[in-house]
């Protein structure tokens, strides 16, 4: 398996989508299970501030 090199913010980048959709299936699966509403809504914040990172750029 050959690696290419990926740039700092490239690596950066793809952690903070990874993040998102770790928060995202922690909503989605805590939902399904009929889990408290104070902690999906806990999650669905986690999930929600994980978006707003993405959206962030650093210049």
């Amino acid at each position: 398996m050959m690696y290419q090199y990926q740039s700092p913010a490239s690596v950066a980048a793809q952690e903070k989508t990874q993040a998102a959709l770790e928060a995202m299936r922690a909503y989605f699966a805590a939902t399904a299970r009929s889990r408290p509403q104070r902690e999906r809504q806990q999650l669905a914040y986690e999930w929600l501030a994980a978006i707003r990172r993405l959206r962030t750029t650093t210049r």
